[in-house]
Order: C-alpha cells, then sequence, then structure tokens
C-alpha cells in the first residue's frame, strides 16, 4: 500500500513540472513562413482576404495595422516566459495601398516598468479601528432642535 501511495505521489509531483506551451494572436497557417504585402500592389483588402482581421489597428493612424504573435512557456506555479514575439506592421497610404511592411521580434520591444504609486486622499487617513468606531458615541450638534418647517 505504501508503494502505490509512493509512485501516485510521485506521478503528481512529476506532472506539476511539466512545461505548458501557449501561442497568442496571429498564428502563422500551413505553408506560411512570414506574413508580407508588396508596396504598391496589395490593398487593406487584399491584405484583410490574406491574413484576416488585424490584430490591432493603430489608435492615432488608422492607415496601421498591426499582426501580433507571442509564444510563453510556463512551468509550475512560475511567472510565463515569452520565448518568441513578432509583430507585422502593414502601413496604408491615402488610397488604401501598402506603403511599408515592417517586422519587430522580442530584442525590438522595451521593457516597461510599471509604477505602483498612488495619488493621496485629501483628509485624514483612518486606521481600522478609526473606521469601525467613529462615529460611535456621537451626538447631533443640534440636539433637541428640529429642523426647518416644511413650507417656511
Amino acid at each position: 500500500m505504501f508503494r502505490l501511495v509512493l509512485i501516485f505521489a510521485s506521478v503528481l509531483t512529476v506532472q506539476a513540472c511539466v512545461s505548458v506551451r501557449s501561442n497568442h494572436g496571429y498564428v502563422l497557417e500551413r505553408g506560411q513562413t512570414e506574413l508580407t504585402g508588396e508596396p504598391g500592389l496589395d490593398s487593406k483588402e487584399s491584405i484583410l482576404a490574406k491574413f484576416g482581421e488585424p490584430s490591432m489597428i493603430g489608435t492615432f493612424d488608422p492607415n496601421a495595422w498591426y499582426y501580433m504573435n507571442a509564444s510563453n512557456t510556463t512551468r509550475a506555479f512560475f511567472k510565463p516566459r515569452v520565448k518568441t514575439r513578432i509583430v507585422v506592421a502593414f502601413h496604408f497610404d491615402g488610397e488604401g495601398l501598402v506603403h511599408d511592411v515592417e517586422t519587430f521580434d522580442l530584442a525590438d520591444g522595451d521593457n516597461v516598468k510599471l509604477v505602483s504609486r498612488a495619488t493621496p486622499t485629501r483628509g485624514k487617513e483612518l486606521n481600522f479601528w478609526e473606521q469601525l468606531l467613529g462615529n460611535v458615541g456621537q451626538l447631533p450638534t443640534a440636539l433637541g432642535q428640529e429642523g426647518p418647517t416644511p413650507g417656511q
């Protein structure tokens, strides 16, 4: 019985160490090696027919389409690591024809560190007990006085 429990525990332990691979974004179809477009020949419609909807359209420039792909690996409970990242940017001119095609990979990216600062609020910061017991024992300032009567 002890051996059976030991085997079961070791199988669960080994299974937790298996790495998991995942792809996000645009995935190349069978036979495709890269996303390309001929400047001056391809249009928005032909790019849409070849590759489908873009992952993102430029916020400030609707004539910039981006197709993104990222491959991640995760082992057990550790933070996922990005193995590859490819961004293909199609830039269109005013007539809707491809003007330029750019390809970016993981080396072209920048690490952006988020700031975890909080904006302070005005007034006094209360601790837990002050919040819980803050109004206990306080009476209205005008005890016994009635407010304005209706119609006055």
